[in-house]
């Protein structure tokens, strides 16, 4: 390159002809480690795993992106009648899951409920299974007479409908009872186990190797049922029912390895017979059955692991239920208490006085709104100065627990009112908290008890603009107002005393807009008196 020519990186470097040839210069150094920096991060390739949390990322933002646009899409599908498909889908989704999930619409903390609703799930799981049970002893014979066949089938039948009958009257009979619904998991823990026996048993016998094909058959198929039985009697989530049942199965399966799937007692006349028998073939038997019972024994530790840490959690989470719910009691118990301490301190004694209170705070309101006005405040924060005036009156009733004393837990929505009921309260206390203040400041200035601690100490609370002009409101009223400690005072004199005594607590200008419009001020309290 011609010397003449400049590089890039020169031409962000300073034009000082004192310097220019100063390779060193600490701007052009910064200037070289920022190109080198910018070079190296555009020439280095991302790794795989980089890639894939870039593509989990993008796919997040996609997942909340536009929802705007999402809710048009869904209104296009809502005008054109494709929605109709994703309500019967949602109907259909529905359907499985009022009859399939196990937590739909029960208190989990009762342990008879949660099991009711278990044998229900089970018993619809079963209704199925037993469909395919029968369609397995519906395949046709090769070995047999097609009328045994038919016969077998019907037996298999009469004992599903009648165990079905059994577990249903058990599980719905009233009056309802643990022990009740104990029983009937029982008897369909065992029935569908003792059933998928009996359907292999049958294929083992009519079928045979008859249609083996590759490395499956109709045969092995069923040997896979006793399996999924297992799974079904997993859903209970019982480890003691799975201990028994494990037991059976080891029992059961032993049996049925060693006289149906290997007829071992033709050859169990004597020991040497046998044991040539079982190492025929280099020990093809001897492999089979170990490998069919090994597998069987860890797929059932597995299956025991499995419903152990659900019953672990289930437990940790009755606990965690449970401290909710005795935190909820604390909680109510706490706001009602809350709640009744503000009722009792708005409460003024009969009704005349009260009355008068509410009286009074309608003109506070008005003065304050209007107070607000002449300061040049919007008509809504005027609003909110009087609403905020009113809300220890218009508010009241609200403070109450009545809605939630007879329910055991609280729900969603009693949650979200007694957060509104909270926040409604804790703004009376705030605006109970104003009365009092302007109280304490009439009363400590008849009194003569005023010094800079105090003055400092009632800037403190609540000084914001609004609140003052509230304050100076209520503050005009009690001046008014005949107390125990004063007589009820002109209008002139209350003013007076508001120019001169009271300025301390205010902004000079809501003392000047208030001494201003003092005829406006008296022609409200009139108006409301």
């Amino acid at each position: 390159m011609d010397n003449r020519e400049k590089t890039l990186d020169e031409f962000f470097r300073k034009n000082d002809s004192k310097k220019r040839g100063d390779i060193n210069d600490l701007g052009s150094k910064k200037i070289d480690d920022y190109f080198n920096k910018v070079s190296q991060g555009k020439s280095r390739k991302k790794g795989f795993i980089e890639k894939l949390v870039d593509f989990f990322k993008i796919t997040s933002f996609k997942n909340k992106f536009d929802e705007n646009k999402v809710a048009v899409n869904a209104k296009h599908l809502e005008v054109s009648g494709i929605a109709k498909k994703s309500k019967l889908g949602n109907k259909i989704s529905d359907f499985f899951t009022k009859r399939f999930s196990f937590e739909a619409g029960i208190d989990i903390l009762d342990e008879k409920q949660v099991l009711y609703r278990k044998n229900r799930v089970i018993r619809n799981i079963i209704f199925i299974t037993n469909i395919v049970f029968l369609l397995f002893t519906l395949i046709g014979s090769s070995g047999l007479n097609r009328n045994v066949n038919l016969i077998v089938t019907f037996v298999i039948f009469l004992v599903m409908f009648f165990t079905g009958k059994t577990v249903k009257k058990i599980n719905m009979e009233q009056p309802m009872t643990l022990q009740k619904q104990q029983m009937a998991e029982y008897i369909s823990g065992i029935y569908i186990l003792m059933m998928a026996v009996t359907v292999y048993i049958k294929l083992r016998l009519t079928l045979g190797d008859s249609l083996e094909g590759g490395f499956f058959s109709i045969t092995q198929a069923g040997y896979s049922l006793i399996y999924f039985a297992l799974v079904v009697i997993a859903l209970y989530q019982d480890p003691k029912l799975l201990n028994v049942v494990f037991k059976v199965t080891i029992i059961v399966m032993t049996i049925i390895h060693v006289i149906i799937l290997y007829p071992l007692y033709i050859y169990a006349d004597n020991f040497t017979n046998l044991w040539n028998f079982l190492i025929s073939n280099n020990g093809a038997v001897l492999i089979d059955i170990f490998l069919r019972t090994l597998v069987l024994a860890i797929f059932m530790i597995g299956l025991y692991s499995t419903v152990k840490i659900s019953e672990d959690i289930n437990n940790k989470r009755k606990q965690e239920l449970l401290k909710r719910q005795a935190m909820e009691k604390d909680f109510k118990a706490v706001v009602s208490d809350v709640f009744d301490v503000i009722t009792v301190y708005k409460q003024r004694g009969e009704d005349k006085i009260e009355k008068n209170f509410a009286k009074a705070a309608k003109r506070v309101a008005e003065m304050a709104a209007k107070l607000g006005n002449f300061l040049g405040y919007s008509s809504k924060l005027c609003q909110e100065i009087y609403d905020y005036s009113l809300i220890h009156i218009n508010k009241r009733e609200i403070l109450n627990t009545d809605d939630f004393e007879g329910k055991d837990h609280l729900e969603e929505s009693d949650y979200h009112r007694i957060r509104e009921k909270t926040i409604i309260g804790s703004v009376i206390i705030k605006r109970l908290q104003l009365d009092k203040k302007a109280e304490d400041i009439v009363r400590a200035h008849f009194e003569k008890t005023v010094n800079q601690d105090f003055i400092k100490e009632m800037n403190g609370i609540q000084n914001n603009r609004e609140s003052q002009v509230i304050l100076l409101s209520h503050i005009y009223e009690i001046l008014r107002q005949q107390r125990n400690y004063k007589h009820e005072l002109k209008h002139q004199r209350a003013i007076d005393l508001i120019r001169l005594e009271f300025y301390p607590y205010f902004d000079p200008q809501i003392v000047d807009r208030f001494v201003k419009y003092a005829d406006d001020f008296e022609s409200i309290y009139y108006h409301f008196a």
